[in-house]
């Protein structure tokens, strides 16, 4: 069950992160720059028109299906296909943390990895006094405690 890639997106769609991991049999092509900035920006759109049209959260109050805490709950979380899933998760603050995964990893042990992705972006992302919000995350701590976090999982 491993994770084969994982991108972070700022509130406004923009790629902060983007990491693909070395996986046997990995499905997921390595791309170039650009395309990653498209994919990112492609999953961003889709949730937020997925938040748009859910009927119950835009019917009751337009203003209160505008706030990031509504999103989650209402836009797009996972794509299926035969070869791999895509898990989407937007945290309160609207920031999206996407992970290619196997085809038969489950929703249970990906809210635990979502988990420790965000704890991991708040303490060595956040905490750094040289990181700019909605800028690239550039940190090699971040990196080396999240490579740890895929390697436990991806045994």
């Amino acid at each position: 069950m491993p994770i084969f890639s994982i991108y972070i997106t700022s509130k406004s769609g923009s790629l902060l992160y983007q990491k693909d991991f070395k996986v046997l049999n990995n499905p997921i092509t390595k791309q170039n720059s650009n395309d990653y900035l498209v994919i990112a920006s492609t999953l961003h759109g889709v949730h937020a028109i997925s938040a748009k049209l859910t009927p119950a959260a835009s019917a009751k109050n337009y203003l209160s299906s505008k706030l990031p805490t509504n999103s989650n709950k209402t836009g797009l979380r996972m794509i299926t296909t035969s070869q791999f899933k895509i898990y989407m998760n937007q945290t309160v603050t609207g920031l999206e943390i996407i992970l290619f995964t196997s085809p038969d990893m489950g929703q249970t042990k990906i809210s635990g990895i979502y988990d420790k992705i965000y704890q991991l972006y708040c303490d060595y992302v956040l905490k750094n006094p040289f990181y700019q919000l909605e800028m690239p995350i550039r940190c090699k701590l971040f990196d080396d405690k999240l490579l740890s976090v895929v390697t436990t999982t991806n045994v």
